[in-house]
Formats: structure tokens, C-alpha cells, sequence
């Protein structure tokens, strides 16, 4: 019968220990490794984003310029104006998060615009008739985004990356995300505007952004 000698049998296990401790602190710091580049690809991945944030923020509040009056037509005009500068001077821009740093620049004038309004509406001392000018301006501003959202969806149901819309009573601008537009794409654009406003084509100005 084979039997192992008590010397061999505890350099056996002597071995046996040494090699359990080994991969144990092979496994350990590649753990370690493993969570240490997990938190740095994490702490990383957060920095982009405080910075991407703060980038947008900044561009959105240089943009913010809301006139001091009383006279909501004043307010509305300014803020379109400014919504449609950035709109047209930001587009040829090689600015690869445009269409998020649009949105956000327009949603933030127009969150603008409205606190303006209500200051208007809330004021014991506005008159009756520009009160009531304010609430119907409140009004038709949510109902111009909501329709320009809808449309922007339309848009890219039609196989655009994406697409921005801005629109006026008398007019609308329209971006979207595509190398080349062809008089198809054109055609298509024009349909869904024409569709969903009162606009006629020589109102509506298509751009792109490649």
C-alpha cells in the first residue's frame, strides 16, 4: 500500500499553503486592479459630464437675454430674436452635441421669457388689458413648443438623425442632421410644416447640420 512519509506529507502541504496564498493575492490584486479602473473610468466618465454640463449651462446663459419691459410684445420679440440668432449663427458651427446645446439654449430663453410674462400677470399695478395680453402670450408660447417637439418627431420619422424646429406666427426655421439635403428631403420638410401650420413654403427656411 502506498503511503507518504510524515516529512514529504508536510512539505506537500507546505506547498499546497504557499500556492492557496499566491493565487489568493493574485485574485486580490487583480480585484483591486479591476475596481481601481472601474472607479477611474467612472470618475472619468463623471468629469465629462460635469464638464459637458457646465459647457451647455454657459452657452445657454450667454444666450439669455431677456429685455427689461412691461410691454409683453417687447419681451416676445427680443426672445425670438435671440432664439433665432442662436439658431442661425450656431449652425454652421463644428459643434458635434449642436442640437443639445440648441434645445437647451432655446428652452431656457423661452422658460425665460414666460417668467417675465407671469412677473407681468402677477404685478397688482399691470393694467387689465396688458395682463390679459400676457396670459394669452403664456398660452400660445407652450402651445408653439409643444407643436415644434411634434414636429421635430415627424421630422426624424422621416430617417433624419435628428432635426430642430423654431417657429414664429409668420414664419419657421428648420435644422436637421443630415451631409447633404436633397430636393426629396426638401419636399418632405416642407410637407410637414405645411401640414402642421399655417405657413406657406416661402415662409419656411430648411438648413442642415452634417
Amino acid at each position: 500500500m502506498f503511503s507518504v512519509k510524515k516529512p514529504a506529507f508536510i512539505t506537500i502541504l507546505v506547498v499546497l499553503l504557499v500556492l492557496a496564498g499566491y493565487l489568493n493575492h493574485y485574485l486580490t490584486q487583480k480585484s483591486a486592479i479591476k475596481s481601481s479602473n472601474e472607479y477611474q473610468k467612472y470618475e472619468e466618465e463623471k468629469l465629462a459630464e460635469e464638464n459637458e454640463k457646465n459647457s451647455l449651462q454657459t452657452i445657454s446663459e450667454e444666450k439669455v437675454q431677456v429685455v427689461e419691459s412691461e410691454n409683453p410684445a417687447d419681451l416676445i420679440e427680443d426672445t425670438n430674436k435671440n432664439i433665432e440668432e442662436s439658431l442661425t449663427e450656431e449652425v454652421s458651427a463644428q459643434k458635434s452635441n449642436y442640437f443639445v446645446e440648441y434645445r437647451l439654449s432655446r428652452d431656457k430663453m423661452r422658460a425665460g421669457l414666460i417668467d417675465k410674462l407671469n412677473d407681468i400677470v402677477n404685478n397688482e399695478k399691470t393694467k387689465a388689458e396688458t395682463r390679459d395680453e400676457a396670459q394669452k402670450e403664456i398660452m400660445r408660447i407652450g402651445a408653439l413648443s409643444e407643436n415644434e417637439l411634434y414636429i421635430e418627431g415627424l421630422i426624424k420619422a422621416k430617417g433624419f438623425d435628428d432635426a430642430l424646429v423654431f417657429l414664429k406666427e409668420d414664419s419657421a426655421k428648420v435644422v436637421v442632421s443630415a451631409k447633404e439635403l436633397t430636393e426629396q428631403d426638401v419636399v418632405k420638410i416642407l410637407e410637414i410644416i405645411k401640414s402642421e401650420t399655417n405657413l406657406d413654403s416661402d415662409k419656411i427656411k430648411i438648413m442642415k447640420k452634417a
